[in-house]
């Protein structure tokens, strides 16, 4: 039996399934319920967080046996033909190789027959942006009075270069990117049903190399488990995906708040000897900068680290003051461009850190202006007492000497 990747094997087969998309769900799911089924919807979103998912989902709702329903049985033959893509009634078209006019007029002309077994005959095209003028034009009418037995449903990453007659004759629903947090919780769980161990540390690492989208997240974790087995180490799976060690990042992090220059130094000559790219390694430094920023702000590391990551963050947040944070990010921060830039990337990042360590504050900004008020509060008791400073040179004193004149 050939082997199903993790991105098709765990693809959500109902809608409470789907994760982080709640707000479409639940409009899709009313709209079931009330009867309410718009003729043509526009799914919009980042690539893989659920929008050619939810328009399966919503295929089967309306087909099922036992539908309209927003729990499609799973089991009754339009289902399950719908699951395995085998439906004559549920058309499943790639925009982008299917983009011509003629194309747009075989669906027109498709669509006057009534389906042949199911309740509705049903069009997904997915990058629907990638149809030209022409295809667009010739499907504005069909699309604004279809047949009753018609449904269109879209999908598109680039909702804005539709033509904005498309979009006023669909119901729009925009998904978004699932949170770090979602993401994570998923993992674990896809992790025990495939019955792997993976660490926290190393899962966050996947969910921020996948950009908040899940299938981008089990793609790689298909590709950690293909090569490293089933019990990865943190740094295997960082080697694998091409990635920076977590515990080397938070290394860079402790230097700077801890000022100690030699450490950094010697920390970036062992990862370019790794052969790890600087521009990489400095975004990850501004966003570990960032983690630790916030832990110190709200006084909680925030939910995309795992839960080693968040003791470590909590740790070095209460060693600085915001006002070091703040500085410490910006430099590296802004220097990410130019790390890229670089002749010599190395030593571009080497004086970024350094100068880190030497502008960013010793003191909070309330600390520098209680220590000036203290001064000016010396000063004002000294002119209080009737003692006046004579400055050397002024009248009245020798050149060179002070002079002090009750």
């Amino acid at each position: 039996m050939s082997y199903t990747v993790l991105a098709r094997k765990y693809r959500p087969q109902a809608f409470e399934e789907m994760t982080g998309q709640e707000h479409v769900v639940k409009t899709v799911e009313n709209a079931l319920k009330l009867d309410r089924v718009a003729h043509a919807y526009l799914f919009c979103g980042p690539r893989g967080v659920g929008k050619t998912t939810a328009a399966r989902l919503l295929a089967r709702a309306l087909n099922c046996e036992k539908g309209p329903t927003p729990h499609p049985c799973g089991v009754c033959k339009a289902c399950t033909e719908i699951r395995d893509g085998v439906s004559p009634d549920v058309a499943e078209i790639d925009g982008a190789s299917n983009n011509g006019v003629e194309n747009v007029r075989e669906i027109r002309e498709n669509a006057k027959y009534l389906p042949s077994g199911s309740r509705h005959k049903i069009y997904i095209i997915d990058e629907v942006h990638m149809l030209s003028g022409a295809a667009f034009n010739a499907l504005l009418k069909t699309l604004e009075e279809p047949p009753g037995h018609v449904k269109f449903i879209f999908a598109t990453t680039e909702p804005h270069k539709l033509p904005d007659t498309i979009i006023s004759r669909c119901q729009r629903h925009n998904f978004r990117r699932i949170s770090s947090a979602a993401m994570l919780k998923r993992l674990k769980d896809i992790c025990g049903l495939e019955k792997v161990n993976v660490t926290d540390r190393s899962l966050a690492l996947i969910v921020r190399q996948s950009e908040g989208g899940m299938r981008d997240a089990l793609s790689l974790l298909d590709q950690v488990l293909s090569a490293c087995g089933t019990s990865p180490t943190d740094a295997e799976v960082a080697e694998a995906l091409g990635a920076i060690d977590r515990t080397v990042v938070h290394a860079f992090a402790e230097g700077l708040v801890r000022r100690d220059s030699k450490v950094l130094l010697e920390k970036t000559e062992e990862v370019w000897n790794l052969g790890i790219d600087m521009r990489r390694l400095a975004d990850e430094l501004a966003l570990h900068l960032r983690h630790i920023f916030v832990a110190k702000a709200t006084g909680v590391a925030p939910d995309e680290l795992a839960d080693s990551e968040r003791e470590a963050v909590l740790a070095l947040s209460r060693e600085a003051d915001a006002a070091t944070l703040a500085r410490l990010f910006d430099v590296v921060h802004s220097a990410s461009w130019e790390i890229s830039r670089a002749p010599q990337p190395r030593l571009a990042l080497e004086v970024t850190l350094l100068k880190a360590v030497q502008l960013a504050p010793a003191s909070s900004l309330p600390d520098l202006i209680a220590r000036v008020e203290k001064l000016a509060g010396g000063g004002t008791a000294a002119a209080a007492s009737g003692v006046k400073l004579q400055q050397p040179g002024a009248p009245g004193g020798r050149p060179g000497s002070s002079n002090f004149r009750a």
